[in-house]
Order: C-alpha cells, then structure tokens, then sequence
C-alpha cells in the first residue's frame, strides 16, 4: 500500500470522515430533514465515531475540518473551502500549536489546499479538453456521446481530483519517506472508490446487524469482497514498473 501510494485509506482521515457524514447527510434527507439542520445530528454522530476510533490525531484533525463545514449549513453560510481549512487549521493550533510540526497535520492540510487551489483549475482544464462540440445540440447528438459522457466525467474528474492530491502531498512524501509514487494516480481511482464500498458496507452491518443478522452478516461479505480487490489493486500497482521511486530528500527550494 505505501508502494502504490494508497497508505492513506487506512489512516482515519479527512475521506473517511467526509464519506460517514455524506452517507448520514443522505440517509437524513431521505427522511425529510432540512439540509440546514442535518448537523445537528450529522457533527454529534462524527464525534461519536472519532471517539469510537480511538481519538486518533487524523481523526480529530478531519472531525474538526467537516465540522467546520458543515457548521456553515447551520448558519446558511456559503460554502468556502479555503475559509473552512483556515478556520479548522487555527482551532488545531489554538489547542496545540506543535500540530504544526507533525507530518499528519502537514500532509492533510497540503493535500486539502491543493484540491481548494488546484481542483478547479484541473477541472476547468479537463472539460475543455474532452468536452464534445458545443455547437450541437445535445438531441442531435450521436448516441455513443451520449453513452460516453457520463464515464468519462467520472474517470477524468476522479484523475484530477487524484493528480491534484498527488501535487500537494509530493513535496512531503519525498522528504519525509524517500518515496515517489507516480502511479498512485491511477491506483487511487480504483483503491479509493472500493475502500467507500468497504466503509459503507461495514457502517451497513453496524447499523443493520443487531436487528437483521442475516442482513449484517451479507453487508459483511460484501466488505470483505471490497476489500479483497483493494489489496489485489495495491499489489498490482505496486508491481508495475517505475510505479514507485525511492528519491533524496528535496532541498527547500
């Protein structure tokens, strides 16, 4: 996993808390609850989990960043995620400035700046490069098009949202572990989308096991399956030539 640059979904960190508080934000908007009041049960919940997991540093680090967040819909502010990594940052370091000086807290908040400075540039640039013809009009389009769009959304937006996580961690990866791993690109549009099945299926079993055993016990199954080609995906990305360098430490420069 550290050689496919896919360590990182082990870790409790800002993916999965995002992913636990989107599926609770899901499934409370399936039951009628106004977007604007989904933190009142969404910021405690996340808490909870944080303690659950063992009030890990990452975890903290993540929980007090979508708090921050998904604060901002209680108080029908607009969201702004540069404003939102700066406020949670400043909490961080308030309680305990020599968070500045962990690699955890350097990688999270250099990987996050990058998606908020880089993601949009990345993503204007992408759909210029692979949209169709503007001048046609969507009903006399092909039906190939119209078959491919969608794919081809999902794959080139996750490659820029990869590359432009890639880009902040670079710099401190290099110089805290020696390691350049280029094909952590590619390995993280598999990886990561199967570590979220993994992570919904066990929330899955957690929430439904007690009172449907067999239900949990298939929600479990179906982990273990995500899993599974999670490893298998890590291994054959870090077998791949050149898929991972070992470098000198970068000069600050």
């Amino acid at each position: 996993f550290m050689r496919s640059g896919t360590m990182h979904v082990f870790a409790i960190s800002g993916l999965h808390i995002a992913l636990i508080a989107g599926m609770l934000v899901a499934v409370l908007r399936v039951c009628r609850m106004p977007r604007r009041f989904c933190p009142l049960v969404v910021i405690p919940l996340i808490w909870l989990y944080t303690g659950a997991t063992g009030w890990q540093a990452s975890a903290i680090r993540s929980t007090i960043m979508t708090s921050v967040i998904v604060a901002g819909w209680l108080l029908a502010r607009p969201a702004d995620l540069v404003n939102s990594l700066s406020a949670a940052a400043f909490l961080i370091l308030v309680w305990e400035p020599q968070q500045l000086f962990q690699a955890g807290f350097q990688l999270s908040f250099a990987v996050v700046l990058s998606l908020a400075l880089l993601g949009p540039i990345l993503d204007a640039f992408r759909k210029r490069l692979f949209q169709f013809d503007p001048w046609v009009p969507d009903e006399l389009r092909p039906a190939w098009q119209h078959r491919l769009r969608k794919p081809i959304d999902y794959l080139t937006t996750s490659f820029a949202v990869s590359l432009a996580a890639w880009l902040g961690s670079l710099p401190l990866v290099a110089g805290y572990f020696n390691l350049l791993t280029p094909v952590s690109l590619l390995a993280n549009l598999v990886v990561v989308p199967l570590s979220s099945g993994a992570l919904a299926c066990s929330l899955g079993s957690l929430a439904i096991g007690p009172f449907v055993p067999v239900a949990g016990e298939l929600f479990n199954h179906s982990a273990w399956f995500f899993m599974f080609w999670m490893i298998r995906a890590s291994e054959w990305a870090a077998a791949l030539p050149a898929g991972c360098l070992h470098v000198g430490t970068p000069s600050p420069l």
